[in-house]
C-alpha cells in the first residue's frame, strides 16, 4: 500500500551565488523587516468577490494555465512550500525569524522532486518490470503498466482509498483543479500506452512514458512559457541557452534554483481567480471552497459532486465560456489569505505573508540585486510605489523595501509595470524561462536532445510531439493534450 507520497532527494542551490558576498543584496535583517513583510502580505488583496467579476483584472491567459503551472511546480520542486526542515518559519518570540546562512540552506534543504520535468509526480519510481518485484509506486499501476485512474460515467478523478488520493504527489489533491488535471495526465498516459508500439508490454510502457514526458515538456516550453513569460526571452533561452542558470555545472548534479522555487515561479499565485465556474451548472464558487483537498468535497460514495466536476472548456481554449486567469501583478485573491490547510498560526494561513517570510528566511536576494546581476536596469523606489494602494505603499516604506524589494513582490510589480500584467517582465521572465528550459536542455533524455526521433516534429511545418502513429496524435499545447486524453 502506497504510504504518503513518493519523494526523491536532489539539491537546491542559488542561481546568483556571487551575490552572497554583499549584505546590500538582501533584505535588511531586522524585526522591522519582518513586520513589513507581514503588513505587505496583508495588503495585497484582489477586490474580486463572487458576483463581482472585475474583468479589468483578468488577463488573456486561460485559467487552466494557472493550474498547469501548479502541476509543473509540483513536478520539479518540493519542500520550499511546506513547514519542513530549514524552511520552517518559527513565529515565537520578539524577533522570530533570522535569515539562514546560504551554505546551511544548500546543505540542509533537499528537493523532494527530480528537477527534470520527467513527471516523477505522476510516475513515482515506476512499476516493477520483473515479476514479483515491487516498487514504492507499484500501487499506482494496474495491469502492470497502465496508471490507475478513476473513470466515472461523466468525469475522471484520481484513484482513492477511503477518499484519500492514491498518487505520487499528494499536493496534487490540494484543490479540485489540479487534482482533475493530474487525473487527465493519468488518462493521457493510458491513451498513449494503448497506441504505443513495442515487442513486450514493458517496451510499450517505456515508449509511452517517453512520449508522455516529451509531450509534457513540449507543452511547457512552447505553450505555457510563451504565455506567462516575454516570448522574446523564451525564444532567446531556447535558441541560445540560459545565461545565468547552469543546472549541472562542471558535471555536478542538476539543482533547483531557490530564486525560482521560492520567488520567481510563485508568480502563479497572483493568477488565481477569486471564484471559478467549474462547469455549466456549478455557478460561481469562491476559491476558498475549492482549495480544500478534493477528498473532502466528494460524496459519501467517494464520487465527485456534480458541481465539482471540471468541464475543461471553462479553463482552456477561446470560447465564450472560457474563464481567464487574473493579471500577473501584486494582487492575490482574498481567499488565499485564509488557507484551509491546517496551519495553526494565522500568519502562515496567509499565502502572501508565507511567500514573503520564507524568501526572507531562505536568504533570497532582492529583486534589484537579481536585476543588476543580469545586467537589467532595476526598478527604482518610485516604481515599486506606482499605482499601489496606501496600505501597500506604507508597508513598502516601513519595511524599507523600496530599494531592496522582496524578489517575489518585485517579480509581480515588474510584470504590472512592464507588461501591464499580461506576462512576466524582464527579471521574472529570465528566472522562469532559464530554469524550465535549462532543466530540459540539461536532460539528455528530453525531447530537445532527441530531435532525430520520429515522434519529435519540432523542425517540421506542423511542430509538436506525435504520440500516435497516424492522425490525431500530435500534441502541441494543453488543449490538444487534454483532447487526446478524452477529457476536453
Amino acid at each position: 500500500m502506497l504510504q504518503g507520497w513518493i519523494t526523491f532527494s536532489t539539491p537546491f542551490g542559488y542561481m546568483f551565488q556571487t551575490l552572497h558576498g554583499s549584505e546590500t543584496c538582501f533584505l535588511r535583517v531586522a524585526h522591522r523587516t519582518i513586520e513589513g513583510l507581514r503588513n505587505l502580505g496583508s495588503a495585497m488583496g484582489d477586490p474580486g468577490i463572487v458576483g463581482t467579476e472585475h474583468a479589468e483584472l483578468n488577463s488573456d491567459i486561460p485559467a487552466g494555465y494557472t493550474y498547469l503551472g501548479q502541476f509543473i511546480d509540483h513536478d520539479i520542486t518540493a519542500r520550499t512550500d511546506r513547514e519542513v526542515s530549514v524552511s520552517h518559519i518559527v513565529l515565537d518570540g520578539d524577533d522570530p525569524i533570522t535569515p539562514l546562512d546560504p551554505a546551511e540552506v544548500v546543505s540542509s534543504l533537499t528537493n523532494g522532486r527530480r528537477p527534470q520535468l520527467d513527471l516523477d509526480s505522476l510516475y513515482g519510481d515506476g512499476p516493477g518490470f520483473i515479476a514479483g518485484v515491487r516498487t514504492e509506486a507499484s500501487d499506482l499501476y494496474v495491469d502492470g503498466f497502465g496508471l490507475d485512474v478513476n473513470l466515472d460515467t461523466n468525469y475522471i478523478d484520481v484513484p482513492r482509498d477511503a477518499g484519500k488520493a492514491r498518487i505520487a504527489d499528494m499536493r496534487n489533491d490540494e484543490n479540485v483543479m489540479v487534482s482533475q488535471l493530474h487525473a487527465a495526465f493519468l488518462q493521457f498516459h493510458n491513451k498513449v500506452l494503448d497506441a504505443a508500439a513495442g515487442a513486450t508490454d514493458a517496451e510499450r510502457y517505456a515508449r509511452a512514458r517517453q512520449l508522455v514526458r516529451w509531450a509534457y515538456q513540449y507543452v511547457v516550453i512552447n505553450d505555457y512559457l510563451p504565455r506567462v513569460c516575454d516570448p522574446g526571452v523564451v525564444a532567446d533561452v531556447l535558441h541560445n541557452g540560459p545565461r545565468f542558470f547552469v543546472p549541472a555545472a562542471e558535471g555536478g548534479q542538476m539543482f533547483m534554483p531557490l530564486e525560482f522555487s521560492t520567488a520567481g515561479f510563485r508568480f502563479g499565485h497572483s493568477m488565481i481567480r477569486p471564484f471559478y465556474k467549474l462547469n455549466g451548472a456549478s455557478g460561481d464558487l469562491p476559491v476558498l471552497e475549492l482549495l480544500e483537498a478534493s477528498s473532502e468535497q466528494n460524496q459519501a460514495d467517494g464520487k465527485l459532486t456534480p458541481e465539482r466536476v471540471i468541464d475543461w472548456n471553462f479553463f482552456v481554449g477561446n470560447s465564450a465560456s472560457t474563464q481567464m486567469a487574473r493579471l500577473i501583478d501584486p494582487k492575490l485573491a482574498q481567499g488565499l489569505f485564509d488557507l484551509p490547510f491546517g496551519h495553526c498560526d494565522p500568519i502562515l494561513a496567509n499565502l502572501a505573508r508565507r511567500n514573503l517570510l520564507r524568501g526572507y528566511l531562505l536568504r533570497i536576494p532582492s529583486g534589484q540585486a537579481c536585476a543588476e546581476a543580469m545586467g537589467i536596469v532595476p526598478l527604482g523606489p518610485g516604481d515599486t510605489f506606482k499605482d499601489e494602494p496606501p496600505a501597500v505603499k506604507d508597508a513598502l516604506t516601513d519595511g524599507r523595501f523600496t530599494d531592496r524589494t522582496p524578489l517575489w513582490f518585485y517579480v509581480l510589480k515588474e510584470a504590472a509595470l512592464q507588461k501591464a500584467g499580461s506576462s512576466l517582465g524582464a527579471v521574472g521572465s529570465r528566472i522562469v524561462a532559464e530554469t524550465l528550459i535549462g532543466l530540459v536542455k540539461a536532460d539528455r533524455n528530453s525531447y530537445l536532445n532527441n530531435c532525430c526521433d520520429k515522434a519529435v516534429k519540432i523542425h517540421q511545418q506542423n511542430p509538436g510531439i506525435d504520440v500516435k502513429t497516424g492522425a490525431g496524435g500530435l500534441i502541441k499545447d494543453l488543449p490538444t493534450l487534454l483532447q487526446f486524453a478524452d477529457v476536453l
